[in-house]
């Protein structure tokens, strides 16, 4: 008998039972990617520095993308300073360097480890933050490279968050003078001559005194603020509760066309407008194992990553984890990485947009793509660990024994990729040991296998190392069954 897998479009879904495993989706997937080119399962990319570190072993904490003017097109970047401190401000042009902003650290002394919000308004780059030793940040305000404690932001709370809504600028989960606001949503004057002006005493809205507002996006026309439990939406004229979905952190709200994304502890939601959507099924054991409140993500290319952390799921523990939610296909994929990261950001380069990742060593690094004229093959020079298991093969019939006589993989990049195979008799996971078969090394592989007979037979890959992206095709398997009975499982 032969078992053709030829569709790797299901992705990563590990929380299903074995009997219930889509044939094209993987239990387990790290490093591999089955989006890119549908049908092909390719390993992915790896990253590189951008220009060079902006404070050694200290983890960057703030990250935006910000065009003022079509002349002006800066990265901002906010971190710890050596004696942590302080709170330095870095900016760079797409092709310059990381230079200091050190007005800003001047403004922001005895500010360290704090969380930095930022948006573009009326041709300025506005900055609050909160950390939870040294509590609110000074807003301020940038143009350019110059650094304000004054200009558009006298009178200013202190925020948690930031963001733009038609026009006006909203700051919610704010503080003046020491006093908390945590359900409070402030919100600037509409232009004037270019400038904006705060009202504190009549120009807010509140959510329930007893909630603590997450963050808030924008879509639809509207500004939706998030609590851990619930969503408003205003329109400039109503506020009102609308969903029964919280969010667990600001930085995971982002926006895909009509579609806003966000995440909390149940998981990935997703909505046009209307109900949210719970779309993380396949990936739901990374979520409960990890701590939702530290979650980040950002949307590029039309892919969702959102940042774990580490985490083990089903025994497999992974590093630096972050699961990718490929819209077009609904589908997952998962991906360690070799450096602990601390923030993303989307970063609009001359040949579109680039995934950025801030991490705890101070470093900024900027994600590669198969389109690259170099194309990134480790993560800043560590070896990329792709590994992926497909799904169990059985026969229907528990009584049969079976074994694989002959596998075939079709490979247009083979690249030394390893194949394994495994009988599952035990339900663990340690007991059930794979046997490498081969190595990938042309365009058609034949392997004779010799494995265990058994009732579930598993294949899987695996490749570490800085070869460039391998691609498989398909696998073609020739099973053969026995009459012995199965006595044990």
């Amino acid at each position: 008998m032969k078992i053709s897998l030829t569709n790797f479009l299901g992705g990563v879904n590990s929380n299903i039972s074995p009997l219930l495993q889509p044939p094209n989706s993987l239990p387990v997937g790290a490093g591999v990617n089955g989006s890119y080119e549908l049908g092909a399962l390719r390993k992915d990319t790896g990253y590189l520095i951008v220009s060079t570190t902006l404070e050694t072993g200290k983890s960057v904490l703030g990250l935006h993308d910000s065009k003022q003017t079509p002349a002006v097109h800066n990265i901002y970047a906010t971190v710890n300073d050596s004696g942590d401190n302080d709170t330095q401000l870095f900016y760079k042009t797409l092709a310059g360097a990381w230079d200091e902003i050190p007005a800003a650290e001047t403004n922001w002394g005895g500010k360290a480890d704090i969380n930095t919000e930022m948006e573009t308004f009326i041709g300025y780059e506005f900055i609050v933050g909160h950390g939870d030793t040294d509590g609110f940040l000074p807003p301020g305000s940038v143009t350019n490279i110059t650094f304000s404690p004054s200009v558009n932001v006298t009178s200013m709370p202190g925020a948690k968050y930031i963001k733009r809504y038609r026009d006006r600028l909203y700051i919610a989960n704010c503080d003046i003078s020491g006093t908390g606001y945590p359900y409070r949503v402030y919100f600037s004057s509409v232009p004037v001559a270019g400038a904006i002006t705060w009202t504190v005493a009549d120009d807010f809205l509140d959510v329930g005194y007893g909630e603590q507002i997450m963050g808030m996006g924008s879509n639809w026309d509207r500004l939706v603020v998030f609590t851990e439990d619930q969503a408003y939406f205003y329109d400039q004229s109503s506020f009102k509760q609308t969903w029964a979905t919280g969010c667990a952190n600001h930085r995971t709200i982002k926006n895909y066309g009509p579609f806003m994304f966000w995440a909390d502890s149940d998981g990935l939601w997703v909505s046009g407008g209307g109900q949210p959507e719970n779309v993380s099924g396949p990936v739901v054991d990374y979520i409960r194992s990890a701590t939702p409140s530290n979650f980040f993500g950002e949307i590029v290319d039309e892919e969702y990553h959102l940042y774990v952390g580490s985490v083990t799921v089903k025994g497999i523990g992974y590093s630096n984890c972050s699961v990718i939610f490929h819209i077009p296909t609904n589908t997952w994929r998962v991906r360690e990485a070799a450096d602990n990261m601390t923030i993303y950001g989307r970063i609009r380069g001359t040949s579109g947009n680039y995934l950025y990742m801030g991490a705890t060593d101070g470093n900024i690094y900027r994600k590669g793509k198969y389109t690259d004229a170099t194309l990134l093959n480790t993560d800043n020079g560590d070896d990329i660990h792709a590994n992926a298991e497909f799904a169990p093969m059985w026969l229907g019939d528990l009584s049969i024994k079976k074994a694989i006589a002959k596998l075939t993989v079709i490979a247009d990049r083979a690249l030394g990729v390893t194949i394994n195979a495994r009988v599952i008799d035990r339900n663990t996971r340690a007991l059930t040991p794979y046997k490498s078969i081969g190595k990938l090394e042309k365009y058609i592989n034949t392997f004779d296998v010799n494995v265990d007979r058994g009732v579930f037979l598993q294949l899987a890959i695996s490749e570490y190392g800085s070869n460039p992206y391998f691609s498989i095709l398909g696998l073609e398997l020739d099973i053969e069954a026995d009459s012995e009975i199965l006595k044990e499982l």
